[in-house]
């Protein structure tokens, strides 16, 4: 059989075989001129010389090509894993690239004249787990720990210890490596059974991730080794999974059947998803007489079966037993003393800390698993970032067991990068079938912008700079949707949204993440507690019918989350105060103040109830927004081309919404003037109706030149458009800002004087809008709302205007800027059942809605809002110039 001349195994093999194939000639040659005396004959002594010294000529140079090619080999792997005794920080592994053997130890080779030395070697990765049965073998642990954490790259290799017993005994050697992330991403020794059932958790789902999601036989990687090195080949370094390294003392101390099951999973599929287990076991089990420890004594002995014993393998001694010439004596190797060994791991800590920062790209998380190659009937499974040792995927777990989840982070922390992350990782892996977000943004910024133009496919809202009232409407949107899955639930026989797509598989209905960015905004009103009520119906029974609401704030302090937070039992905590870490991460009582000590771009999750074991810290990577809208683009071509079209509706807080072609209502019976749109989900077209009924006039009261323009058009445009307005009036010295369009339709007066003058006489001999714009009645005409004594004919004139124009068919439309001038221009606001305010502060506010609805916030640009009859009925959006 041809011998592997790739490994020193192979080779020695070689060599030995080489002798053997010597001797064998000079066997068969004997045989040919060697009597039965063993003489030769004389004639033939020559020849036989002759064949003779060809055999030997040709194996001197066979055994010179193999030490040769020993000596190349020897040279190769000690230049990257020499002696123990002479490892120094330049050996470090910062390459990404696995070996093939590891170098432990030497062998010392002798036969004849031949006498050198070479270093032992082991095929990587590891065929078995291995076991220690006698603690006095302890130091062949260290040697192999330490060899493995040289020559196996820095950035991909990960320690779990479990010692319920001798709390880190085992490994002490290396306690100054505990506190790196990326080595050990426990940070400690793992000694109870809850930190372990935790960690063989996560390991058990990764590797049914990598047996679902990335090992391929189509593609040739059917194994943890085998992807590597395609990774490699394509110089995608980033993307090669790590070698974890699982050690266990005395198995099965600490554990219940649970985490002994999970422990056999790891011995059975080490080999293919790159684990290697380390074990020691209490051997006192292994002669139980307790019944119920039988099934365990099993099962340990069947792992024990299954594995190799550490001594055998790398301290072997009877190695020339498989050798037919060569001797080889196995001489092992020293191991550095605590002196060598700290400056060597102080070498090797610093270099890790450092790849510590990198992580993942964001691309990389993107593109973690197919487009849309997910269902999302059991719920969300989103790739948001990599383990703190920058090599595992971490995934937010949005379903049945955490529904809901809550984000927090100071500023300047990566609370939006978080966002950002989220909402691209979760449009990649599910269709727009599968899942739909709302993206709702409070805070006066553009992050979500980036999902507007173009529509992010997955969208059905993008919300930014929006308010509190418009927040309440998108609230009151998704009971509404809440109902109807429920409606539909109680129609086919079903109670959740599993249930309805398994009884009703070609029926979409996809889950809906809701995404609030400053939530605390909603609580911002005098309606507080009836939306917190509506969230919290909305986190109680949106579970069941795939409403998930993701909350993001900066802090907590001052915020009533009491009710919320139990169900919210998803936390991410960016950078924050301690203080603040608590509250985010579980609550005040949860004592967890970790994400105090996080640096950008680190994160906690935690699902444990802000249990401080239950953190899973994890690396975020930095969304561009260049990366964001080449993936919003990726996406739209792939909806494309499986066919599938949506609607995003776009609320823009910080822009005007634009005057559709045709905004104005021609009526006969009375006037409807459209001033902009709803602020709420639907954005429906807002008007206000003008009857024949006393004081059924407008007032509009704001500081906003711009809004006023829009109004003013407004006003003038739907009185040209009605059948039922015969005039329309102008009053003001500023009719430069009605539309030029539109002037020429409009009689305009300089002053309430002239208007009085030119009117007595046929004041209602036709149907009109009479527009008042800052006219100061006291001044021009002597007009205060109530009046002592004789008024002025100008005064009485108007007063009798105001007293029966609305019952003739005209309106009153007066203009002012701000209270004081209403007040100071003599304006009886009485009469003015409809009032509109915009960019208007809080005392100016109140004075528009009377004393029954008072209000302690002004109002935000480019927002207005309704009064009618002193109830508050709507905000809008004026629309656009």
């Amino acid at each position: 059989m041809e011998k592997n001349q790739e490994t020193m195994e192979g080779l020695l093999h070689c060599l030995d075989d080489s002798i053997t194939s010597r001797d064998r000639r000079y066997e068969t040659l004997d045989a040919q001129y060697k009597n039965a005396d063993g003489h030769i004959l004389h004639k033939e002594y020559d020849e036989y010389s002759a064949r003779k010294e060809s055999i030997t000529r040709r194996f001197k140079n066979e055994a010179i090509d193999y030490q040769e090619k020993i000596d190349r080999l020897c040279q190769r792997i000690r230049k990257s894993q020499p002696s123990l005794m002479e490892l120094s920080s330049e050996f470090i592994n910062t390459k990404g690239r696995f070996p093939r053997n590891i170098a432990l130890g030497k062998l010392h080779v002798t036969y004849n004249n031949l006498d050198f030395f070479v270093p032992k070697t082991f095929s990587f990765p590891f065929e078995k787990p291995m076991y220690i049965c006698d603690e006095s073998k302890n130091v062949i642990l260290h040697k192999v720990l330490l060899r493995l954490l040289f020559a196996l790259p820095v950035d991909k290799q990960e320690y779990y210890v479990f010692d319920p017993i001798g709390l880190g005994k085992t490994v002490s050697k290396f306690n100054s490596l505990f506190s790196n992330e990326r080595l050990f991403p426990q940070k400690k020794i793992l000694s109870s059974t809850l930190e372990l059932k935790v960690a063989l958790k996560d390991v058990t789902k990764y590797i049914l991730d990598l047996q679902s999601n990335v090992f391929n036989i189509a593609t040739d990687c059917q194994d943890w080794d085998s992807y590597n090195r395609r990774l490699y080949s394509q110089r995608e370094l980033r993307r090669m999974l790590p070698y974890k390294i699982f050690i266990f003392t005395a198995v099965p101390d600490g554990m219940d059947q649970e985490c002994f099951d999970m422990f056999r999973t790891l011995i059975v599929h080490g080999k293919q998803c790159g684990l290697l287990v380390l074990f020691s076991f209490n051997e006192a089990i292994l002669n139980t007489e307790d019944s119920k420890m039988k099934k365990m004594e099993i099962e340990l002995r069947g792992c024990i079966e299954n594995s190799v014993q550490l001594h055998n393998v790398f301290e072997e001694d009877n190695i020339s037993n498989d050798f037919e010439h060569l001797e080889i004596e196995n001489v092992g190797e020293k191991f550095p003393d605590d002196y060598q060994l700290s400056v060597l791991l102080d070498d090797l800590k610093a270099i890790a800390e450092k790849q510590n920062s990198q992580g993942m790209s964001f691309d990389e998380i993107m593109e973690h698993g197919s487009m849309f190659n997910c269902n999302s009937r059991n719920g969300l499974m989103i790739p948001v970032g990599c383990g703190a040792s920058g090599n595992s995927i971490i995934e937010l777990d949005i379903g049945d067991a955490t529904p809901h989840y809550l984000i927090g982070g100071t500023t300047g922390s990566g609370k939006s990068n978080f966002l950002h992350n989220l909402i691209i990782s979760a449009c990649c892996r599910y269709s727009p079938n599968e899942m739909r977000v709302y993206l709702l943004d409070f805070k006066e910024g553009v992050e979500f912008s980036q999902y507007a133009n173009p529509n992010l496919k997955h969208a059905k809202l993008v919300a930014t700079e929006a308010d509190t009232e418009y927040g309440i409407t998108v609230l009151r949107h998704l009971v509404e949707e809440k109902e109807k899955r429920y409606a539909a639930f109680k129609t086919c026989g079903c109670k959740d949204i599993q249930g309805y797509r398994d009884k009703n598989p070609d029926e979409i209905m996809p889950r809906i993440m809701v995404v609030i960015d400053e939530f605390q905004v909603l609580f911002g009103n005098a309606q507080k507690d009836q939306t917190i009520s509506t969230l919290e119906m909305l986190a109680k029974q949106g579970r069941a019918c795939g409403i998930h609401l993701v909350l993001a704030t900066q802090s907590l302090k001052g915020i009533d989350f009491s009710t919320l937070g139990p169900q919210f039992g998803g936390r991410v905590a960016l950078k924050c105060s301690a203080e603040d870490s608590k509250y985010l991460l579980g609550g005040i009582a949860s004592n967890n103040e970790e994400a105090a000590e996080l640096k950008v771009p680190f994160a906690i999750l935690n699902t444990s109830q802000g249990s401080v074991s239950g953190n899973v810290k994890f690396m975020i990577p930095r969304a561009e927004e260049k990366k964001i809208a080449e993936w919003i683009v990726k996406i739209e071509k792939k909806c494309n081309d499986i066919g599938i079209d949506t609607e995003t509706k776009i609320f823009e807080g910080q822009s005007l919404p634009k005057r559709p072609i045709k905004s104005f209502v021609s009526q006969r019976t009375n006037l409807q003037i459209i001033f902009g749109e709803l602020m709420d989900y639907n954005a429906e077209p807002f008007s206000v109706n003008l009857r024949p009924r006393v004081t059924d006039n407008l007032l509009i009261c704001g500081h906003d030149d711009l809004i006023k323009k829009s109004l003013l058009d407004s006003v003038i445009g739907a009185a040209l458009e009605s059948e039922y307005c015969e005039e329309i009036i102008y009053v003001g010295d500023d009719n430069e800002m009605i539309d030029t369009a539109l002037i020429s339709n409009v009689v305009c007066f300089w002053s309430m004087k002239d208007f009085c003058e030119k009117y007595s006489e046929c004041a209602f001999d036709k149907k009109c809008i009479l527009i008042i714009d800052n006219c100061n009645l006291t001044k021009q005409i002597g007009y205060a709302p109530i009046m002592y004594g004789t008024p002025k004919s100008e005064a009485a004139f108007f007063k009798d205007y105001l007293d029966n124009a609305n019952e003739k068919g005209s309106y009153i439309i007066a203009f002012y800027e701000g209270s004081n001038r209403i007040k100071n221009c003599g304006v009886p606001k009485d009469e003015f059942n409809y009032r509109i305010g915009y960019s208007v502060n809080v005392d100016e506010k109140n004075f528009l809605l009377g004393a029954g609805l008072q209000s302690n916030a002004s109002v935000k640009k480019n927002r207005a809002f309704l009064v009618d009859n002193l109830e508050l009925k709507a905000w809008f959006r004026p629309y656009s110039v």
